[in-house]
């Protein structure tokens, strides 16, 4: 990025302070950089500080990969009259691996039952009524609610004191800025010192860093740019061991980041290889094709012969060309006015 003037693509770790809300957060991001598509990843409330992860440019299409990542916190927990340090102990000890949570009432999700896993709870520190401790968690998981469920269990009821988000994914809080530091280094692009900018932004192919990789032909990427998906005669190379179900990021003989999407077979063959769920270049129509897509429906389609349809929902084309129920078109009807169409059953009664 040669100035400010230039899209941001990439991901920003901010340390949140407590007060402002992540979307206040999302706006001034936005002021401060002059980005129009901004987005956080993993909402923190206004009381809550920590690892704010922001999206910008092109990266916001990952904003639900990066989602699904583990969240660490430190946290601290009040209960409403002192325990033994071993009863402490014991209880945290309970909620590890899969537990049983009921969101908040005040909340961005709906209020039922769910499961969510704790990969490791770790007390740090005990004094009086005070327990301060460390949760690595599966991504939802609400440490207020948590707190409420220890206090539960414990006997006498307890609750959060104060939380920090500490890590989402691999983005860490030593790789965190502040707003202040935001502005600056914008203010420094501006003046011919990128470089300060720059070191702030990660790329987005980071969040890829673990995840197999699939090598296109130079041959391939226009086609998967009008919106073809990855079939084998396309693919130069497979980098890991990717399994039917796995996403896996997708790269050119350049090493640039492509596109992200889904593999549909264990081993290449004569079907389709990968379904794509996202593109991160910019297509040949000025970007029309560059959207993030989806549908199980044509998962698993082999590749085209002659002789052979492509799409099992053409076998019955010429039997959906009358889909009314014998009665004759409505626009045979005096005082019909609207366009052809047939009456059907169980409608326009």
């Amino acid at each position: 990025m040669e100035n400010i003037e230039n899209s941001i693509n990439g991901f920003i770790v901010l340390d949140k302070p407590a007060g402002p809300t992540s979307h206040q957060v999302d706006s001034w991001v936005r002021d401060i950089t002059g980005e129009k598509k901004v987005g956080h990843i993993g909402t923190l409330d206004p009381n809550v500080s920590g690892v704010l992860v922001m999206a910008l440019g092109k990266a916001t299409k990952l904003i639900d990969i990066v989602h699904e990542r583990p969240k660490e916190y430190v946290a601290v927990m009040r209960f409403y009259k002192e325990l033994q340090e071993k009863d402490i102990r014991s209880v945290f000890s309970q909620f590890t691996g899969k537990i049983y949570q009921l969101p908040p009432v005040r909340s961005a999700v709906s209020r039922e039952l769910r499961v969510r896993e704790i990969y490791s709870l770790d007390v740090l520190e005990i004094k009086d009524k005070l327990v301060l401790f460390k949760v690595k968690c599966e991504s939802g998981t609400y440490i207020r609610t948590l707190c409420t469920d220890i206090g539960y269990v414990a006997g006498p009821g307890g609750q959060m004191a104060d939380l920090r988000r500490l890590s989402t994914g691999d983005f860490t809080e030593n790789m965190a800025h502040t707003l202040q530091d935001l502005s600056d280094a914008v203010i420094l692009s501006k003046l011919g010192k990128p470089e300060y900018l720059n070191n702030m932004i990660i790329g987005m192919d980071f969040i890829f860093k673990n995840t197999p990789k699939i090598i296109i032909k130079k041959s391939a990427i226009k086609n998967i740019l009008k919106g073809s998906d990855i079939f084998p005669p396309g693919i130069k190379t497979v980098l890991g061991n990717p399994r039917k179900g796995d996403r896996v990021a997708v790269y050119s003989e350049e090493n640039e980041l492509i596109a992200y999407g889904t593999m549909l077979v264990d081993t290449l063959n004569d079907l389709k290889a990968v379904d794509i769920d996202g593109l991160l270049v910019e297509s040949d129509n000025g970007g029309k094709d560059n959207v993030v897509r989806s549908g199980e429906e044509r998962k698993n389609i082999p590749v085209y012969k002659p002789g052979k349809r492509l799409h099992k929902n053409t076998e019955h084309a010429k039997e959906r060309n009358n889909t009314g129920n014998g009665k004759k078109p409505i626009r045979n009807h005096t005082g019909f006015k609207g366009n052809n169409s047939f009456l059907r059953k169980g409608k326009n009664k």
